[in-house]
């Protein structure tokens, strides 16, 4: 017998997350000695602003202090933001934290799990640790198909998980199909909707989901600062919701599951929405270039309501990925997510970075 044999029975085929390749790991694995650009993981290329960065240094003093457990002046200051109750406020270590603690408290036995693929690879993963049921619903045209959604909610289904905009396609859902569809769901299954890139979002009629939580206690809305704030190093994320949904997630959370440091970046970054919308308008000049390129070359490229890009490659470029990753930029392929042997997902980096991306593909095409 070996130790994998004790493991519990529903854990042994869960596949960890696999997140972008390391910079360094692609250095080591090539021997490549020059620049490589990384534009894998969705991360914003900038650090983050200077303000934040001075409040983690001023933390860095206490840390021999346990942190504030419940958070409690970023509450304050995010209920102020979105104007809610603080006790409607939920903080994690990510959002993808706050996820595996909405399906602990909420989800289990005999429950089913629903949500789109490909989609973020976290929802297969929290469903198998838990060892409940996950019904995958297709994308139509690179999209969310909510009524095939809601059709595939059962007696047994208990959370519904809309990702807006959806990672891997970058394309979103409208508000008049989110309201079709919350209007629909019965009150005992739980939605969430996860809008990690909820700021880039330039769509007249994406839905205001937060204007929801008044008259649909099972709504919970995850956001995050892991993406336009810069913070995806310090892990910190958040949700909105009845404030019933906190109490029951605050039973299941580990002790102190946001560091100090998060806390004092994440209310640093919240003071100084200015500094972050010139970098959404950024981000989407940069976006808007290199979709046009991609086109040019013949790509499939739908579009982004994202800092990233689904880049469909013209027949003939199966090697299409290795060539970049020989040439020192990291892409992140799509094989996994079912969307294509050659397909794959770029993040919009510096305009260096996504200049330099495209000048290698053109190469390469």
């Amino acid at each position: 017998m070996s130790i994998v044999d004790l493991m519990q029975p529903h854990l042994k085929n869960v596949k960890p997350y696999v997140p972008g390749k390391p910079i360094e790991e692609l250095r080591r694995e090539r021997n490549i000695q020059g620049e490589i650009i990384k534009l894998a993981s969705n991360e914003n290329p900038y650090e983050p602003i200077e303000e934040a960065r001075q409040a983690i240094i001023e933390e860095l003093s206490e840390i021999n202090r346990y942190p504030d457990s419940g958070c409690y002046n970023l509450c304050i200051e995010l209920a102020k933001h979105h104007g809610v109750n603080p006790n409607q406020i939920f903080i994690g270590n990510g959002s993808n934290e706050i996820l595996d603690l909405l399906v602990r408290a909420f989800v289990g036995g005999s429950d089913e799990i629903v949500y789109a693929w490909p989609s973020f690879q976290v929802y297969p993963i929290v469903s198998q640790l838990a060892g409940v049921k996950s019904v995958q619903v297709p994308l139509k045209d690179y999209r969310l198909d909510l009524p095939s959604m809601r059709a595939a909610v059962t007696r047994e289904t208990k959370l519904v998980i809309i990702c807006n905009p959806n990672n891997p396609t970058s394309t979103y859902v409208s508000k008049s199909e989110v309201d079709l569809l919350v209007e629909d769901l019965p009150k005992e299954v739980l939605v969430a909707f996860d809008e990690a890139y909820y700021e880039y979002v330039a769509a007249a009629d994406f839905p205001d989901t937060p204007d929801l939580l008044s008259k649909h206690p099972n709504v919970i809305v995850l956001r995050t600062f892991s993406k336009i704030h810069s913070l995806a190093g310090v892990r910190i994320g958040y949700s909105l919701s009845h404030e019933d949904v906190v109490t029951c997630l605050n039973k299941v959370r580990q002790p102190f599951n946001v560091n100090s440091i998060a806390q004092a970046a994440a209310r640093a970054a919240l003071k100084h929405m200015d500094k972050i919308r010139v970098r959404v308008k950024e981000n989407r000049d940069e976006l808007d270039f290199v979709r046009v390129e991609l086109q040019k070359l013949g790509f499939v490229v739908p579009p982004s309501q994202t800092n990233f890009l689904l880049a469909v490659p013209p027949p003939g470029n199966s090697a299409i990925i290795e060539q970049l990753m020989q040439k020192g930029i990291i892409v992140r392929p799509m094989k996994p997510f079912g969307l294509g042997e050659d397909s794959f997902r770029v993040t919009v980096g510096t305009p260096y970075e996504n200049r330099k991306f495209i000048e290698t593909l053109k190469e390469l095409v």
